[in-house]
């Protein structure tokens, strides 16, 4: 008799985990919702930075400034945005300013961006809410000099476009280019499909 209610307990075991292999409790709940307007044109692709526009963004910035300077930039900026939201933006250009602020003189200017920020965007109609970010693994350095002796602090401000989630981003995108527009600033930046 107890051999027989252990055999019945075995079937009734076996019987109870091949029933739950087609149980919904171990299958995916739900399906992924397909994204639609800008979230599906922005996301889930890798964006490069517009480096020369960025570069006419900075001059204007100078200009209004009081500074004349040309801008000749090297390097990358590439943005990586999952389809879940999830964004890594990898930097590493210069932007180098020259300027003569008296006849035979001349300034330079450097500013560099080098590593990586981190953190999420979620897009609401089109506006992008960035969530959670990092950009502790960016470093930003800008030194000057005037015909080769260092000057500090430089003579203007170097307008520092990089992303980060103290406000949203306005957004248009049409399939191959991205712009990004901080609420309430100056800077448009424009993306170009990687």
């Amino acid at each position: 008799m107890f051999s027989t209610q252990r055999a019945t307990s075995v079937v009734l075991s076996a019987a109870i985990v091949v029933g739950l292999g087609g149980c919904s409790l171990i299958e995916p709940q739900g399906t992924v919702v397909p994204l639609t307007g800008l979230a599906a044109c922005a996301q889930g692709n890798t964006w490069n930075l517009d480096m020369t526009k960025l570069a006419e963004t900075v001059k204007a910035n100078i200009a209004a400034q009081g500074f004349g300077v040309e801008i000749t930039t090297a390097g990358k900026q590439v943005m990586v945005w999952d389809i879940d939201g999830a964004v890594v933006i990898d930097s590493d250009y210069t932007l180098t300013i020259t300027s003569a602020p008296a006849p035979e003189q001349v300034q330079t200017v450097t500013t560099t961006h080098v590593g990586k920020a981190t953190g999420a965007s979620y897009i609401t109609e089109n506006i992008a809410i960035p969530r959670d970010w990092d950009a502790t693994g960016t470093v930003i350095k800008t030194v000057g000099d005037l015909d080769g002796t260092p000057i500090d602090p430089v003579p203007f401000s170097v307008l520092n476009a990089d992303l980060n989630d103290s406000v949203g981003v306005e957004l248009t995108c049409d399939g191959e280019t991205l712009t990004t527009h901080p609420r309430g600033s100056s800077i448009t930046q424009t993306w170009t499909k990687g």
